[in-house]
């Protein structure tokens, strides 16, 4: 694993009205943990993390200086950014390590070169994009490359395929698929045709079920109207 010097300050104090403190003034909000220690709260410029970033990527070991002159070897464990503006970065996690000491990281799988089967009409499918693994900081890949190429209709490459280093652990189930090229998937639609004598007895039944629903109407319309009963007065002045 690569690494490379990253330079951070601390910050006073955790929470979201600090954080968004820290984002307005164009840092952002990070924490540092691990190794039984306590968990410090520091902040980056936004800028030079993300030229970090471009640069090196995620997956290297970052010897980090704090503003006050201490330096520790950290990696990154996990980074927030805005699920909208994506480039936006809102929070990131580095979690201490020791370089004698084995670590676990995501390491980003790349493919290399355009398969053949894709010349003759077959779909590259890409499933799995990142591997697992678990070794010495020292022999951590930054990133694993997969040569394509020669992959015809058909081609599997699972994860007990990967060459890798000895000391290097892989953590993933060792049949997962990472990249296949199958058949392109064609969707035929079946169109029903109906004779017109069939529609015409549907018309028909249509045209009955109409003048049955009609009827049914009619006869709740005389329902609801009201009934009046009428009443004889006997000359006592009492009904009958």
């Amino acid at each position: 694993m690569q690494q490379a010097k990253l330079e951070v300050q601390q910050r006073d104090a955790f929470g979201k009205q600090n954080a968004r403190a820290i984002r307005r003034a164009g840092d952002v909000p990070v924490v540092v943990y691990g190794r039984k220690q306590d968990t410090v709260p520091l902040q980056i410029n936004e800028r030079i993390f993300k030229q970090f970033l471009r640069t090196y990527g995620e997956n290297v070991i970052i010897n980090m200086e704090v503003s006050e002159g201490t330096s520790e070897p950290v990696i990154i464990k996990e980074i927030q950014r805005d699920p909208v503006e994506k480039q936006t970065l809102l929070h990131a996690d580095f979690i201490r390590i020791s370089l004698d000491e084995p670590v676990t990281s995501s390491v980003p799988i790349v493919l290399a070169g355009t398969p053949a089967g894709v010349q003759q009409g077959g779909v590259v499918e890409f499933p799995l994009r990142t591997l697992t693994l678990n070794c010495l900081p020292a022999s951590m890949p930054n990133e694993i490359n997969i040569d394509v190429t020669n992959m015809e209709i058909g081609d599997i490459v699972y994860v007990q395929d990967i060459d890798l280093d000895d000391e290097v652990e892989v953590l993933d189930e060792l049949q997962r698929i990472i990249v296949s090229v199958s058949q392109p998937r064609v969707i035929v639609e079946e169109v029903e045709e109906v004779e017109e004598g069939e529609e015409g007895e549907e018309g028909e039944e249509g045209e009955e079920r109409e003048t049955e629903e009609d009827a049914t109407e009619e006869d709740a319309e005389e329902r609801t109207e009201p009934e009046v009963i009428s009443r004889r007065r006997r000359n006592d002045g009492n009904t009958e």
